[in-house]
Parts: C-alpha cells; structure tokens; sequence
C-alpha cells in the first residue's frame, strides 16, 4: 500500500490506532497477532489501516490485498495480490499462482497453498515483522481465505501481524474456519463507529476557514450519524452557513457518487478516460492496460491528476505501475456513472484484451445488455473446466453467470442447480443457502431433488436430505441422468452410515455401483464395505475391496476407493498393523487427488488404532493433525477427530486438554446428528472421567446409548468400530450396579464371540473378571481374566493387555495371591511407564506398594511435562529431521518449530539434540 500525504486530519481513531500498534508490537516480539477491523461502508476502516502502515518500518514487509465483489470467483486472486509484494522469488505453487491462474490448469488445494505460505511467511519475517492485510475480506475468493486460514491457525511464535478488514464478521461470504479464529479470544476486534462532535469540528476547521459551532456540530453529527465519508462530504459541498441556520433543515447529501462525479468533471478528458477505463478494469489494474483501454496517450499525466483529485492512487505489483481506487465506494461510483453504451464498450475491448479464458468470458458477461444462449453456453463449457480443476467457487460462478444469461428454462435450471452443487463442494454451505429460495421455485425434477437434498444433508437436516435425495432418485432416467442418479446414491448411502443403518448403506451402495463408474473418487466402495461389516458380514465386506492392491501408491480412483473401508474393516477384527497400514495409505492417497473428508477420516481413525496398539506418540501427532486439518477445511466429522485426540491424552492425565476435545467431539456430534459420531464422542468424554476415577460420569455418558428405540443400531452395535461398552460395563459395576452391568455384558461377550474378535474379546473378559471379584467369585474371576490375556497372546500388542494386567493383578494381591500380583503388576508398570499412562501408572505403583514391592518412579516421569505438539516435535528430530523438514511433516512454521525445540529442551535439562535420544527416543 503506497505513502501518500494525508491531506484530512486522522479524526477519532487514535484509541483503534493504539490498539494496533500494541498488536504490532507484540508482533515484533514473536507472538502472532490477528485483527479484524469492521464497520459500515464509509466508517473509515481502509483509513486506519493506512495510517498504521504509514507508521511502520521501512524494514517491514507489507503484504496487501483486497477483495472486491465482481473478483469473488477469481480462484486465488486475493492471494495474488499479497504475492505481488513479496520482494523475493517464489517457488511452486505461490509462484504459479502470482503469474495468475489460468483456465484449464489444475488448481492447488488450500492446504497446499497454505502450507507453501508458512514457508513463505517464515522467510519474509527472518529480519522485521510480516503485515499481511486483507481489506475488503468479505468480497475475497473463498479458496484465498481457506489457504490464509490454514496459514494463520500455524503461526505460534512468528512475527507477523495479519489484518482483516471486513463490514462484518458474520458476513456468510467469510468461510467458518476463518469466523472462528475472528471469534477466538486472542484475537482483536476493532469496531469502528461515527465521529464525535470534537472529531467534526476539527474536520471542519480544516476543510475551511469558517469556524462551526458546537451546536451545529451536534446536528451535522446527528445527520450523518458521524459516517466519516459522508460528513466529509456534506462539508465539501455545502457553505458553512448551511449548518449554522438556525431553522433549516440539513440538506441531503448528494452522495457520495455525486462527489465522484463532480471531481470526474474538473478533470481533463484523458483523465476521465483513464478513472472510467480503471473502473471497468477493477480495484487495481496495471497502468500501461488502463491506459490501452482508455486510449489514454500520457497515462502518467492523467493519473498524476486524477491522484490530486483522490480518484486514484499510484502503486506497483512485481515492478509494474499500478492505477488503484483509493476506496471500493470510489471505483463504484466512478463504474455506475458510467453510461450504458460506454460501459459496455469498455467491457467488450477489456475481453478482447484479456488472454485469459475467465476474464474474458467475465467482460463479455457484463457487457451482456439480455439473454445471450452463446455466451451462456461458453460460460457453462467454462464451468466445466473449472470443476476439473476442483475450482467449485469459480465453477459456481461461471454457472450462475451462465444461468442469468440463458434464454431456455432448462438449461437455466439445470446451470443454477450446478451452481449450487459446486458451491456445497466448495465448502460454502452458507452461500449455497442464499440460493435455496431460488432452488425451491424452479419446475421440480431429479436435479432439484438431489440439489435440495445434499444441501438438507450438509445443515442436518436429515429426513428433508432422504426425501428429497430419493425423490431425485425415483425421476431419474438411468439413460440421461447417471452422474445425478449415482451421486443421489452416495448421498443416501452416506446419510444411512451416518444414521448406523447398515442394511440402507449397502442397498443405495449397491445402486450406486451398478451405474457406469464416474471418473473421480466417490464413497460408494467404502459405504458398500462399511455397510456390510456394520451387519457383521465380515468376509463379504473384505471381498467388496479385494480389488485393491495390497499396497500403494493407489493413485487410480479405481485403487483408493474402498481403502478406508478395508482399514477400517481390519481395525475392527484388531489386524492392528495392518489397519494402520492401510489407513495411513489412505491418508496419503486421497491427500494427493482424492476425497478430502476420507482422507482426514483415515487420519483420524489411524490415531484411534495407535492408540489401540499403545503406540501413543504417534497417536498424539496424527490425532493432533487431523485436528487442525479438520477445523481448517470445515469437514462434517470433526467430532471425529477430537474424540480420538482425546483418548491418549486422558490415558497419560492431561485432563485439561482431553476433556476439552472431548467436549467438542459431543458438540460436534450434536450439531450434525450422526449417530456414530455420538457414540464415539460419548465413549472419549468417558474415557477422561474413567482416568479421573469419576465412574457415575462414565455411566452418564454411555448409558442413553443401551436405548432400545434407537432406530438404526447396526454400528452400534456391531463390536470392533465403536468401544463403548467396555467402560461402560466397568463404571456400572464399579457404581453398585453389578446386574444390569451383566445384561450389557452379556450381550457384548455373545457379539464378540460370534465374530471372532480377540480384542473385544479380552475386554469382555476383563470386564467379566472385575465382575465376577465384586460378586465374590474368584474362581470365575480368574478364570475371566486369564482368559483375556490369552485372547491378548493370540493377537498384537495393546493397550487392553496392559489393562487386563492391572486388574488381574489388583484382583491377585486382594485375594491373597501377592507373587502373583507381583508379576502381573510388573509386567502392567512396564507398559504404563513406556505410555506415560500417569493414572495407571500411579495405581499400579500404590497395587504394587500393597504387596510390600517398592518400585520407584520412571526416570521418565517428568515427559508428561511436554505438550502433545512439543512431544510430536521432538520425536520427529531424534529421527535425525531437520528442522525444515519437521516444519513441511506437522505443516508448522520453522520458527514453531524452534519454539517447541527449545521449550523441550528447557524442559528436560539438556541442551542439544544429542540429548533427545535418551529422554525421547525409543524405550526398551
């Protein structure tokens, strides 16, 4: 953003300056700061920002963009700007994306772009804070806000303060993930307001010579309600003795488009050629293609004066000399003043200008006077480029320009219904709702239906999404229509899963698959595998994927789809290497071309298999990672990733941080009504209160889950997927209920039997050992427990294995058997000291004190100490990674990553990698 001379006094913003400038500071001293500046069009908000910028050191590089409302749809443009004021060369993907994208190229995903700009950040701020401001945010591309996003939710101890400048924060236009970091409490939030009567006065003793009274000052300020553009320019226009009459009324501003106008004509006509053929170009535009377009011979003459009369600005992008509006109020007077004839020319020699395929086709559209079939048929081809390029906001657009422009009512039905679909693909569900309205007026048919459905499916709303997805289904000619038909299909398939309805997921699974195959990855695979092992149809479920390699890279739709499914297939038997295996390729898979939500649901459940497999750092990681990745890109099964972050964190007592993401996995839950996603959110909120020893809680969560009247129970039942009977069968038990424990356990015992499944089934003998010893059986809890550690021995090493010997050991020293205790104690501290299991840990060290043996505290005790993130941190560098390459592994910043390193380090009193190794590095 250029200096200029600020010929108006800065009026009543120096408390909002001051807020800044601390931000700023404390910028400068590596704590990452976010601001949102709001307020009404006109309040000043571009101003401050300005004015903060004109104070800070030349050292500081400024990176700036805004939004602008016809540039919506313009994938990356916002980012472009920012990319255009780094002084330094840009690797791939920024540096395609500054050089401007282009129709047909395949667009980056946000979260590759953000990661390419925590590098970029970390490079820029090695000498003076980063400024990043986004003005205008509410009219940026959606894929531009979901990168930034991504990048700001990374930045720990980096030195850059980001500026968002929006009329609202709630605006629908701005994504979820960013309204939740405008709403976290660190951020700051500037509210800008209307002038005070001492700021009107002072800007009137500096516009003119004659002094305005107190009074007149009061009702100037009622007026205008102290909107700063519009005072301003009440005051240019009128005489002094206008406001100082006693008994007239205030006039009415002329608007701010008159006062445009009227500096537009004091200007020379090269000049006024230039500001319209600027207008017609956007916000800021290259000055030597204005010119060319306005037939302006001496540009740097026009603009000089068009400078001196604040219709623009002089700036620079890459080198090259930019004619910008000063405020989006500007360009728009100056483009709506513009007469219709004259508009539409420039509009037509800006396309022809253009050599990119979507500015073209943008001019050509606002150059349209009515319905035009070609150029809606152009549009539409358009929108199909950018659907493959995953580009849904611009597909949307290109659709919706397509349907305004379309003469027959078919084709504009069928481009606004596309129109609505890419934008649910593109995350903006909010957007998308905007047009339901207009959904809802069109003739009914199959598309209406599938539209109408898949946005009921993405709010919630279940049973409107099954009526309406299979209305669609029902109209739907398998000829004409098979794209429609199959994707009505996978949504009715997936709203089964998530309803626990095995049996519909395999039936719409099954329809779905009949059609011809699509050339892009669908769910329809691993709804069908899924369904079928929710019914316990184990091999039946294994042979809809046998299709698939037994390794990667699974780069073919053909070879991933159905991968998630066979993770989670062999997570339920407890093939736990083998799960983790396939759930981590599918990870990898889908990350490189696939389906976003199954690769982070493969995250999320590869965390839940390690932590299933005591292998509880790694857990730690992945489940922090799908965590982030999560919230940033607005998944529906959020829920998911919090509850598995919540397990080995309540397992090593870190109470605080468990029970935290477990109540988000309930909220979540909640908030998208998916059956498994409660039961799996519940059984984590369990498993912190279970650690904390508060077992009426533990019933409290799991126990609505034993109602019969659920109506689909297929997941819920099934054993393998979901673990929440075990805990609960312990707590109701440990609560004096031993009965009703015994109904729930014997219907858990029968199912894991039935289906072989020699983890569910040592839990099940566990928790009938802890059973039997509160009835006063021995015999027959030995029995139990012994026979658990034998399900335990045919299978993999696990969390359950340390458990069973914990209670059969405090089972044995309370009967008497202290040898016994003894050893299967021992053998339960190994494991517990290995996890940092800090509540297992101390009731196994006080069982083992019982039996007369002392064992002292692990050397290790202190690394419950570390965060999940400085734990991740470490273990990654005792792998001999750098620290770069540990920043691209956790998508981190370097200087985060140095951060966690020496907090680590301070920590454990050592003060080098060399020392990692013997706190951090494998245990025996």
């Amino acid at each position: 953003m250029p200096e200029r001379e600020w010929d108006v006094p800065f009026l009543g913003r120096g408390d909002e300056l001051e807020q800044l400038n601390v931000r700023l500071h404390r910028a400068l001293h590596s704590e990452p700061q976010l601001v949102l500046v709001e307020g009404p069009a006109g309040m000043g908000k571009t101003t401050l920002v300005r004015r903060l910028l004109h104070t800070v050191e030349p050292t500081c590089v400024v990176m700036h963009s805004s939004g602008e409302e016809t540039e919506t749809s313009l994938s990356y443009g916002a980012l472009a700007q920012l990319l255009a004021d780094v002084p330094e060369p840009l690797d791939e993907p920024l540096a395609g994306l500054a050089r401007g994208v282009r129709a047909g190229t395949p667009l980056p995903d946000p979260i590759t772009v953000g990661s390419a700009l925590i590098d970029l950040f970390g490079a820029l701020q090695s000498c003076s804070p980063l400024v990043v401001v986004i003005d205008d945010a509410h009219w940026a591309d959606t894929p531009s806000l979901h990168a930034l996003t991504f990048t700001l939710r990374r930045l720990r101890v980096d030195r850059v303060l980001t500026v968002l400048v929006a009329r609202d924060a709630t605006d629908p236009r701005l994504p979820e993930g960013l309204c939740r970091l405008l709403g976290d409490d660190s951020t700051l939030r500037v509210t800008l307001k209307g002038l005070d009567v001492d700021d009107i006065v002072r800007l009137n003793a500096k516009l003119g010579p004659v002094h305005m009274p107190r009074w007149a000052a009061v009702r100037l300020r009622g007026h205008t309600d102290g909107n700063p553009l519009h005072t301003k320019a009440l005051l240019q226009q009128f005489p002094a003795e206008v406001f100082t009459a006693g008994g007239a009324a205030l006039p009415a501003p002329r608007g701010y488009e008159r006062l445009i106008t009227t500096r537009l004509e004091a200007c020379t006509p090269q000049t006024r050629r230039l500001v319209d053929a600027a207008s017609v170009l956007g916000m800021s535009s290259p000055l030597h293609m204005v010119a060319e377009l306005g037939a302006v011979p001496e540009p740097l003459e026009a603009l000089a004066e068009a400078m001196r009369h604040e219709l623009l600005e002089e700036g620079t992008a890459a080198d090259i000399p930019q004619a910008r509006f000063p405020h989006p109020l500007s360009r728009a007077a100056v483009y709506q003043s513009l007469e219709p004839s004259l508009r539409r020319r420039l509009h037509l020699m800006a396309a022809s200008f253009a050599d990119d395929l979507t500015l073209r086709l943008q001019h050509r559209a606002r150059a349209a006077v009515g319905p035009d079939p070609g150029l809606a048929d152009e549009l539409e081809r358009l929108a199909g480029l950018q659907e493959q390029e995953a580009a849904w906001s611009a597909a949307a657009a290109s659709a919706l320009a397509a349907a305004r422009l379309s003469t027959d009512s078919t084709d504009r039905t069928r481009r606004l219904l596309r129109a609505v679909e890419h934008l649910l693909l593109a995350g903006d569900v909010g957007q998308a709702a905007q047009l339901e309205h207009s959904v809802r007026e069109l003739a009914p048919g199959a598309e209406q239906h599938y539209v109408l459905g898949h946005l009921a499916l993405s709010t919630g709303r279940h049973e409107e999404a099954r009526r309406e997805l299979t209305a669609c289904w029902e109209n739907c000619d398998p000829r004409a229509s098979a794209d429609t038909m199959r994707s009505a299909a996978e949504q009715l398939a997936w709203l089964c899963l998530i309803e626990s309805d095995g049996h519909g997921t395999v039936e719409w699974a099954e329809r779905g698959l009949e059609l011809p195959p699509p050339s892009r990855s669908t769910f329809l695979r691993d709804s069908l595998a899924l369904g079928l092992a929710f019914g316990g149809e184990h091999e039946r479920a294994l042979a809809a994927v046998a299709h698939l390699p037994v390794t990667g890279p699974h780069g073919r739709p053909e070879e991933r789809d159905g991968l998630l499914a066979r993770g989670l297939i062999h997570l339920m038997s407890g093939d736990l290497d083998i799960a983790c295996r396939d759930l981590k390729e599918t990870y990898a898979a889908h990350r490189r071309g696939g389906l976003p939500s199954t690769a982070l649901t493969a995250l999320g459940f590869l965390a839940d298999a390690e932590y299933r497999a005591g292998r509880w750092d790694d857990a730690v990681a992945h489940s922090t990672q799908a965590v982030s990745l999560a919230e940033d890109t607005q998944v529906s099964n959020v829920a998911l990733m919090h509850a598995f972050a919540a397990a080995p964190l309540a397992g090593r007592g870190r109470f605080r941080a468990a029970e935290a993401h477990a109540r988000a996995a309930v909220a979540h839950a909640r908030t998208f009504a998916d059956v498994n996603d409660a039961v799996i959110a519940a059984t984590a909120l369990a498993r912190v209160r279970a650690a904390q020893g508060n077992h009426a809680a533990v019933v409290a969560a799991l126990h609505p889950f034993l109602d019969t009247g659920t109506v689909h129970r297929d997941a819920l039942d099934e054993v393998g997927l979901t673990s929440w009977r075990a805990p609960l069968v312990e707590a109701l038990v440990r609560t004096g209920r031993p009965d009703e424990a015994d109904e729930v356990l014997r219907a858990y015992e029968r199912r894991a039997a039935d289906r072989d499944r020699w983890l569910d089934l040592a839990a099940a003998a566990r928790c009938r050992g802890i059973l039997e010893a509160v009835r006063g059986d021995p015999d027959a809890a030995d029995e139990a427990f012994r026979a658990g550690l034998d399900h335990c021995a045919r299978g993999e090493p696990c969390w359950e294995q340390a458990l069973l010997r914990l209670s059969y050991g405090t089972f044995l020293r309370r009967v008497g058997r202290r040898a016994g205790a003894v050893s299967e104690l021992e053998a339960a501290w190994a494991d517990f000291r290995r996890l940092e299991a800090a509540p297992h840990l101390d009731q196994c060290l006080a069982e083992l004190a019982a039996c007369g043996h002392r064992t002292a505290r692990p050397a290790h005790a202190d690394r419950p100490n570390l965060t999940a993130q400085e734990l991740t941190v470490a273990r990654l560098a005792v792998q001999g990674l750098t620290n770069r390459q540990i920043a691209q592994e956790l998508v981190l910043s370097v200087k985060t990553i140095e951060y966690h390193l020496g907090n680590t380090y301070a920590k454990l009193g050592i003060s080098s990698r060399m020392g990692l190794v013997a706190k951090v590095g494998p245990r025996p």
